[in-house]
């Protein structure tokens, strides 16, 4: 039976004394008061569970007192007593909001049972309360693990969905911090990453709380991990943390194969992790294993996309080994400049594709003109000119996702210029998206620094077979500005550059070619 604390409440000492004596025999401990404004006075200071109420005492009545008394405290229970049983019938008492009422004379089994009900009751509605709220914040957890999964199951991109799953994990289970971790058979190997553009955290499989869970498949809960034969002290001892609570799981595949491991660590509420904790925690892994394999499923397409479009674009470059790795290095440019130009990853990933591609209408000009050494004709050159509008209609026989829809326009249009006066279509700087601008630049800057066996041309000049010099090619770009370029990709480009210039240092370019350069340009753009 659970210890109560009772006020007796009573003018009379005889009458206060026998109900005392009977209820600390039941083992409630006990206080007294002679009157109402008295038990007032010590229901403000103390927490009391039951009073037991005269009715008619000087000041105060019983339900005077009852009613004050619950403004202060409202779950206090009432057992009001009277010897006045003819003006205080049962119905009258309870009616007034008293959970029992108890006549005058009494005995010593009428006190215990009526304060047995109370106590029961008492610890009825508190255990069911304790139960409502318990199964409110576990519906509570449960709406939020839905919604996590909902996050989860949407999210595609794999370092984006690492880190909600850690954020989201950490939260959910109210712990200091959370660990995830994959599995690599292959290496007998797990692995994490702790940020983005971080190298990975490689460990042994077996080995600490979260590689034996990963090897074995079980569910490790503990209070004090340091007391496992097979805890790692190495990461608090680095980072001055201090591993206590420990509960760690495998997560896995649709197939029910092991693919991770999710780790939650120190609760923060309350020395371990409990059941209701492990359950939440397999639903949460559930959860990151479906979400985790659609993430692998489309990195896996999108590799095989990337390396048929990469293949693609190198075959037509391959046709001749000057212009091989021109889309490589036109499709980097590019990516260089719309990031300085803090385009999205949507746009990003258009303008990678439609650089990979842009020259792919090549494929359907002769080798005869592709392939010739000397001056095109003019006939020629009106053929090499197709190759735009060639790309634009092979690659709209491409099925493209819905959001790279526009890398055929944009492909076909390279030769494009800002003043209306490039081809196909002859399109001016407002009709053109900032990708198709970019591209030009990009294109240009590669065919002005490469080697081929056509003649390079300004204007009407001539300027030669081989890479121009670094200075005449920033030269010739910044006078193409406003006419040929937009002023403002031009000027992301010039910012970019030593970053371009470096990547290829020493490959396609010789150090000699560009050192120059890289030197001269990070002092004007510091400048």
């Amino acid at each position: 039976m659970s210890q109560e604390s009772i006020l007796v409440v009573d003018d009379e000492a005889l009458v206060t004394k026998a109900i005392v004596d009977t209820v600390q025999s039941l083992g409630h401990r006990c206080q007294t008061a002679l009157d109402g404004s008295n038990a007032l006075n010590l229901i403000r200071t103390n927490d009391f569970d039951i009073i037991i109420s005269d009715i008619r005492m000087p000041g105060l009545d019983g339900f005077e007192l009852m009613e004050k008394a619950r403004e202060i405290e409202p779950g206090i229970s009432f057992i009001i007593t009277t010897g006045y049983i003819n003006d205080y019938q049962y119905d009258r008492v309870i009616g007034q909001g008293a959970d029992d009422f108890i006549k005058k004379p009494f005995s010593e089994k009428e006190i215990k049972n009526k304060v047995d009900r109370i106590s029961r009751e008492r610890r009825l509605t508190l255990e069911n309360r304790h139960l409502l709220d318990e199964q409110l914040a576990l519906n509570k957890k449960m709406s939020d693990i839905l919604e996590t999964s909902r996050s989860l199951i949407a999210e595609l991109n794999f370092n984006t969905l690492f880190k909600t799953i850690i954020t989201k994990t950490t939260k959910l289970m109210e712990a200091e911090r959370t660990s995830l971790y994959i599995i690599d058979w292959e290496r007998s190997e797990i692995w994490t990453k702790v940020a983005e553009n971080v190298d990975e955290i490689r460990l042994p499989l077996g080995k600490g709380i979260s590689g034996r869970v990963a090897e074995t498949g079980e569910t490790i809960n503990v209070e004090e991990a340091s007391k496992l034969p097979f805890f790692r002290p190495e990461f608090d001892i680095q980072h001055n943390f201090h591993t206590r609570s420990v509960l760690c799981m495998p997560v896995h595949n649709r197939k029910k194969e092991r693919i991770g491991v999710l780790q939650v660590i120190n609760k923060k509420n309350g020395p371990g992790f409990n059941q209701n904790d492990e359950m939440i925690l397999k639903a949460i892994t559930s959860h990151v294993g479906i979400a985790f394999e659609n993430s692998f499923l489309l990195n896996e397409l999108q590799l095989s996309f990337d390396s048929s479009i990469r293949t693609l674009s190198a075959t037509v470059d391959a046709r001749h080994p000057l212009t091989a790795g021109h889309s490589q290095r036109v499709t980097e440019y590019c990516l260089m400049i719309a990031r300085e130009m803090d385009l999205d990853d949507a746009a990003l990933k258009t303008i990678k594709y439609a650089a990979l591609l842009h020259d792919i209408g090549k494929i359907g000009i002769p080798d005869s003109i592709l392939l010739k050494e000397g001056p095109l004709t003019s006939a020629e050159q009106a053929k090499i000119n197709t190759h735009p509008v060639r790309t634009r209609n092979i690659l709209e026989n491409f099925h493209f996702p819905k959001a790279l829809v526009r890398v055929p326009v944009i492909a076909s249009q390279h030769h494009e210029k800002v003043n209306g006066k490039g081809y196909p279509e002859g399109l001016t700087g407002d009709e053109l998206s900032l990708s198709s601008k970019i591209l030009a630049v990009a294109d240009v800057f590669d065919a002005l620094t490469s080697r081929r066996d056509y003649p390079k041309y300004c204007e009407d000049k001539m300027l030669g077979y081989s890479a121009m010099p670094l200075a005449k090619v920033i030269e010739i770009l910044k006078e193409g500005v406003g006419t040929h370029f937009d002023p403002d990709v031009i000027e992301a480009f010039l910012r970019c550059l030593p970053q371009a210039l470096v990547l290829y240092r020493g490959t396609h370019f010789p150090a000699e070619y560009v050192d120059e350069t890289i030197q001269s340009v990070q002092l004007a753009v510091s400048d």
